[in-house]
Formats: C-alpha cells, structure tokens, sequence
C-alpha cells in the first residue's frame, strides 16, 4: 500500500489514497488473493472492498484486522472506531492488543478524547506494547488533554471553500495572490482506477477567483505548469506576487514506482507565467516538496521539505539561502526546535514567523498547525494553534493573507461533498479573525429638575472620543446631534477611550471605559448627563442721585394713564423700594421739546403722578415717593425749540426715570436677558433699568 500512498504524501501530505486497480468480482478464496495482491501493490480501496467480501463468506477475524487497519489508513475514521470496537472489547483471549493503540488513535481522531486517553493508557500496560508505540501513545495522551480544554476563539471563523472549489477528491497547497486562488487537485468525483481507461488521471494546478461569498470553479494553468504525465502540486506564490514555486513528481508507467520528485518555479511576466525551470540548489536523490519563499539573516530563502539522511526524522523542514545568480545553497535543517522524529509539513513564512504542521509533538488530531518566531539567531518552541485552525483530523497548508486577518488551510474534517467517507478527503478551508468592533451609542442626558422624575433626553449636544490606550490621547471622532441625543460610535477591542459630552449653557460630562478582553463584535450603551449652569450674574450698581431710565413705561398720545405694557417697570420699581424700606425716590417724566413748554410741564406731571399712584396701590407709603413732572427741562440731546430732529431723537427725550434721594447710597443688582422692548419705543438714557432684573443678595 506504501508504494500508492506516496503519490499523496508527496503532493498533499496525507496518508488517503484515492487511486485504484480496477476491482474483479470471484470466490471468497480468488476475492482474498486479489486482495492480498491489490494491498501489495498500493491500491488500498480495492483491496478495503475484496478483504470485506471475502469475510462476508469466510468469516475470518484476522480479515477483520485488515479491514480495521484499511479503514484507518483511508482515514474513515468512523468505521475504524466501529471495526476496532468489535476486535478490541470482544479481545477476551488479548490476541490483538496491538490494536488498542490504533482503537485509541480512531477515537482521537472522532474528537473522542476521554475515551482515548483511557484506551491508549490500556496499550501502555499491555505486554505488546512496543517501545517505539508506548513513546507515541503517550504523546497522544498529551494532544487529547489538549483537545479536551480546547475551545475555539468566538472571532475565529472557519468555512469550507465549496463545492465548487473543492472537489470530492483531495485538493492542498492553497496560495493567494493577485486575487486569484491557487491549489493543486486531482479534480475527480471518483475514485481513479488505474486500468488503461483512466484518461488525464494527473494532478494540476489550478486557480479559481471568488464570485460572491463563494470561490467559483477551478481553471487549470497551462502546459508551462502543469506538464503531461507528470503530477503537479505544492504550489507557493513569492510575497511579491512574482515567482511560483511548486512540485512536479514523476511516476513509473503502473503509476506506483516513484521515479522523480522535485521542486520548480516559475516567473510571471507582462503574458503570465512563464516556463517552469527546476529550483537549483535544493533538489536531489531525495523527495523535496511543499516549497516557500521567506527570509533569513537579512536575505531571501527556499524553506521546505525533504526526508534527506541525516534529519530529525521522517519529513523535515529545510532551508536554502538564495543566491544573486538566482541558485539556492546547501539545505539547512531547520533543527530539532522545529523539526521531530514525525513528519514535518507544509511551512508558510511571514513577518519573522514560521508556521508549519506536525504529527511529532502534541496533537489534538493528526497533524497539527504551529508557529514558531524567528528571533535573528534561533526558532522558538512551536506554539499550538487553536481549535479551528487545528481539529480532531488533519490541518496543514496554514497559510496568511498580509494583514494576519485571514488566509487559507487544509484539513480532513467532515466536508460537503467527500469522496469515500466524511474525513477521506482534504478540502480546502478559508479561516478569519473577526474584526471584532465595539459598537457604543452615546446617548446624551440632561440632568433632572425639580418635579421631574428621570433625566431628560438632550438634544443638541456634541459628543468626542478620544483613544487614551497611549499616554498621548488622540482624538478618535467627534459628531454633533442638533435633532436628537444618540451618537453612535464604531471602536477598537483592546483600547482605553474617554467621551466627552459638551452643549452650550451645560456643564460637560466625561466618561472613561475600555474594551479590554472583548472578544467578539459588541455593542455598548453608555449615557453621559449635563448639568444645566446656573449662569454667573451681571450687576449694575444704582446710586444716589442717579438718574435711572424706566426705558419701558409708555402712555396713549396726551395721556397719563399706566399701559398695562408700563406695568412690569412699575412692578420692578415697587420691589426695590420693597427690598430698601429706608429708600427714597424721585420719580419723573419727561417730554421733548414739541408743543407749548407749559403744556408739556404739566403732562410730564400728570404721568408722574400716576406712575407714583401706580405704586403706592401696591403698598409703598407716598411719602416715600416724590413725583415730578419736568417737561422739556431736561433734554437729552440738542433737540430743543426749533431745532429740526427726527423722531428717533425727540422720543429721547420722551421718558420716565427715578433716582434715590435717600436711604442707601448705592444698590447692586443682578440682571438677566433684556426682554423684547415694545413697539415704538426708542432707547434711552445713558443708564437704564430692565424688569427682567432679580435681586442678588
């Protein structure tokens, strides 16, 4: 079965085969010799199929043996675990305790991970149990305490490429560049019989472009990469877009012997890819695959992988320095750090890191993704990558898009269209970091006055937020809401963040949070409450003997009846004698210069006097008022007899004012927004009073 194997251990690094001889129907006797025969010569599903119908009749349990190992090494793993279950727990006689340490492995790989740790440590005790297995299964045992406490990350998503990218056989090397997929596949729905009619049964490369949410159907690269009656696969494309290196395996003509296995690469110009020349430097009497351009010591290398003599074990990791003619130098292993005596595969290189995949340390399936940092001198001890990245089968072909956000992998896990059983075959998966955002409304409120019962939403305000993870605050966003009081916000995971709230006439409002520890997309409702400003006062200061204009009292044409607008003057006035008992007033009315001196004398007087009555109804002795009517005495300006004016200047003149005669010598008072002054009214004196004043103390 080996001598089949190879072909995918070579272009996928797996252990299905997925090719066959053709199947010939007999006796139970003539059914187990073609079996037998079929098994020694790599064609494991035909031999799975005639081991099956001749235990049907002949009804042998070491045939049941072989069946168990098939299913496990075609990797149906589901059958494994039932064809062991029967061997292992109906093993009374312990003829077959070999078998637990395969029994303990189906169940691993089912994700079974109590039950395997339980069934490897009862190899482990068995007398036939092997050294070299006893070492394995407590390796194992060490992977599935792993897989029991793995959870994968809430932001990690992990999706199968579909249908149309993946086809039922195996596809591997994933390689995205200039918005193209590239892979390798076999591309057929069956599996490949090797019986002269199999036509172009040769493994490809291939790209695919994504058509929606999904990749559409492959396309296969032309003759300058995909050679006839040789199998391509491995494909790696360079940082820069610009080479392709892949691996081209040659087969003797049954299609069993390997006769060649190297690596090549390709450049691409203004017309594409160009023709595929071998890698110098890194092929030789040995199997060299899974190739990817990275950096070492400040220049370009070739890692990847070969089974040469002398290496770790099995398949290891090298590298090759580049050279200027474009050759590569003498491998180097990657050393023990890195490699194991398992199987190394599939390295991908980015930023000073190297992940890879591996069967010789921990797992939680078979072969398993780590990373590992390069420091300038030494590898790091491989880290293991999360479940998702890394399931109960195997994951390999770990690749990054630039960011680190996303990229591509491999893996056996139950797919949408397998060929033989839900973990035959490998797919294609695209894996991704959610960009986890936090999104925070900002809601600002007005704090509560009296007789209501909650804050009041507030409208008008504006909100910014700052990022103060770093010890100089930046300034993250700002927006202003003069219809509402939500502000929505889209932030950062892993930040500090102040928001402030500010509106005019209202004391500002901050608020101090994080997203420390969020681990997927979020939303957040924080409320920021302003406090109304009680607004500093202005004072005047009225003195004594200090005319001070009541600019709003106004009387009817050759009238002296109070207006009801005159009122609020008036009512002002009586508050302050109210306010100083021991005040005394003069209260007088004015005219302009129009009309007979001595008729205006005495209407100025009658205004006095009702004014002064006016008050006095409200409570105010009238001994405490003195009203006199000057006429056209003392005019403001220069508009007296004669003189032309406009009407402007001789309403100037037009006025009613008061001034302390005794009491306090001075009075402060606060002072609010002037109120609208009526109609007609002009303004007045160099000093005037407002009854939109309230008292300070």
């Amino acid at each position: 079965m080996k001598k089949q194997i190879i072909l995918i251990t070579l272009l996928f690094a797996t252990s299905a085969a997925l090719v066959a001889q053709p199947l010939n129907r007999s006796t139970p006797e003539a059914n187990l010799k073609s079996a037998e025969k079929a098994a020694a010569n790599g064609n494991p599903y035909e031999a799975l199929e005639l081991y099956k119908k001749a235990q049907d009749d002949l009804k042998d349990k070491s045939l049941s043996v072989k069946i168990a190992m098939l299913e496990y090494e075609l990797r149906d793993y589901l059958q494994a675990e039932r064809a062991f279950n029967r061997l292992v727990l109906r093993d009374r006689k312990n003829e077959y305790g070999e078998l637990k340490y395969w029994y303990a492995m189906s169940l691993k790989h089912n994700g079974k991970y109590s039950e395997a740790i339980e069934m490897f440590n009862q190899y482990i005790k068995d007398p036939v149990a092997t050294p070299e297995l006893v070492q394995a299964a407590q390796r194992e045992i060490a992977g599935c305490e792993i897989g029991k406490k793995a959870k994968q990350p809430d932001n990690l998503i992990v999706a199968n490429l579909g249908k149309k990218a993946n086809s039922p056989q195996t596809e591997a090397s994933p390689s995205y560049s200039g918005g193209e997929l590239y892979y390798s596949s076999l591309q057929s729905k069956e599996v490949i019989v090797l019986d002269g009619k199999q036509g172009d049964w040769f493994a490809k490369i291939y790209t695919a472009t994504k058509s929606g949410s999904e990749f559409g159907a492959p396309t296969a690269l032309g003759q300058q990469i995909n050679r006839e009656e040789w199998h391509q696969g491995n494909v790696s494309i360079s940082p820069d877009g610009r080479t392709m290196y892949f691996t081209r395996v040659l087969f003797e003509e049954d299609g069993q012997q390997l006769a060649e296995s190297k690596i090549y690469y390709s450049l691409k110009g203004s017309d594409g890819w160009g023709a595929a020349k071998e890698v110098n430097g890194v092929n030789g009497d040995y199997i060299a695959k899974h190739p990817c351009e990275g950096e070492l010591f400040g220049e370009k290398v070739l890692f990847f992988v070969a089974n040469m003599p002398g290496g770790q074990g099995g398949f290891d990791i090298y590298y090759a320095p580049k050279k200027q003619d474009g050759d590569f130098g003498f491998p180097v292993n990657l050393g023990e750090v890195v490699n194991t005596v398992g199987e190394e595969a599939s390295p991908f290189y980015q930023d000073g890191k190297l992940w890879f995949s591996s069967n010789g340390r921990p797992t939680i399936g078979g072969l398993d993704v780590f990373e590992s940092q390069w420091n300038g001198s030494v590898w790091s001890e491989p880290k293991w990558m999360p479940l998702g990245i890394n399931s109960s089968v195997d994951d390999l072909f770990y690749t990054r898009m630039p960011d680190g956000m996303s990229g591509y992998l491999v893996s056996n896990r139950p797919g949408p269209n397998n060929l033989k059983s839900k973990t035959c075959c490998d797919d294609i998966y695209s894996w991704e970091i959610e960009r986890i955002k936090v999104e925070l409304l900002a809601k600002t409120m007005r704090l509560r006055r009296k007789g209501e019962k909650e804050n009041q939403p507030l409208n008008g305000a504006t909100v910014q937020v700052y990022d103060v993870t770093e010890k100089d605050p930046a300034r993250v966003d700002e927006k202003t809401n003069t219809n509402a009081n939500e502000f929505p916000f889209t932030l950062a995971p892993d930040k500090s963040y102040r928001v402030i709230a500010t509106r005019e006439g209202y004391k500002p409002d901050t608020l101090d949070f994080n997203t420390t520890g969020v681990k997927k997309t979020t939303s957040i409702e924080k409320k920021l409450l302003l406090r109304l400003l009680r607004v500093e006062p202005e004072y005047d200061t009225i003195r004594i003997n200090e005319p001070i204009r009541l600019e709003y009292i106004l009387y009817d044409f050759d009238k002296a009846d109070i207006r009801p607008d005159a009122e609020p003057d008036l009512q002002y006035l009586t508050d302050l004698m109210k306010k100083y008992p021991d005040m005394k007033i003069e209260l007088s009315s004015h005219t302009d210069s129009r009309g007979r001196d001595d008729y205006n004398e005495q209407l100025s007087q009658r205004r006095a006097d009702s004014a002064k009555a006016w008050i006095v109804a409200k409570g105010i002795t009238p001994d405490r008022i003195v009203a006199k009517g000057y006429g056209e005495k003392q005019l403001l300006n220069g508009c007296s007899n004669g003189v032309e004016c406009s009407e402007e200047q001789h309403q100037l003149n037009r006025r009613t004012e008061f001034k302390i005669l005794s009491g306090p010598t001075s009075i402060i008072i606060e002072k609010v927004e002037k109120r609208e002054k009526p109609q007609g009214q002009a303004p007045g004196g160099k000093q005037s009073v407002r009854p939109d004043f309230f008292f300070g103390n």
